[in-house]
């Protein structure tokens, strides 16, 4: 037997989704960084990049991760980004600046990939923060299904049944029940 759709397989596709929109928007931001600072310093760049692509990155996000297909709440998203991009511009500004401290004749490679590294720390604040913000908030009753034990429970227990996890099972499997029969 299958067990119905939950959060947290909406969350694994959640994740995947976003790493696809995230891989894509850090190639823009590391070329739009790399091409900007062969004309301006690196903080400038850096700002100029960042701008854009968080403009792109949350308006790609709230579509294709979240499933937000109209426009209602747009502009407040994209002010919430902002939020987003100050986050995302302390990272990767503190990394380039601590690059410069340790190595003041770095080559545009390297501040790229100190860039890039800014980044991939401010990516995991950018998901916590959207997910929150595009996400419909769970019921109590739903929120206490998605914290029990699944039968997915069994996969890391070599298959051994456990009649305390049967019976979690069951009740998950009739709350979700009732709530699709709402």
């Amino acid at each position: 037997m299958t067990s119905p759709p939950t959060s947290r397989r909406q969350l694994g596709g959640q994740l995947v989704k976003f790493a696809a929109v995230g891989v894509a928007s850090t190639v823009l931001n590391v070329v739009l960084f790399f091409g900007f600072n062969l004309a301006m310093g690196e903080q400038i760049a850096n700002i100029l990049a960042l701008i854009i692509c968080t403009a792109v990155n949350t308006a790609a996000n709230r579509r294709f991760t979240f499933g937000v297909k109209t426009r209602e709440g747009a502009t407040k998203v994209q002010l919430q980004s902002l939020v987003l991009l100050v986050i995302t511009w302390a990272c990767t500004a503190g990394a380039l600046w601590l690059l410069t401290r340790h190595d003041p004749h770095s080559s545009h490679a390297m501040q790229s990939v100190v860039q890039l590294g800014g980044n991939v720390i401010a990516t995991v604040i950018r998901f916590v923060l959207l997910r929150k913000w595009f996400a419909p908030a769970m019921s109590i009753d739903e929120a206490a299904a998605d914290a029990l034990p699944t039968e997915l429970s069994r996969v890391h227990t070599g298959g051994v049944t456990d009649p305390a996890v049967d019976s979690v099972d069951e009740a998950v499997r009739q709350t979700s029940a009732r709530h699709q029969a709402e």
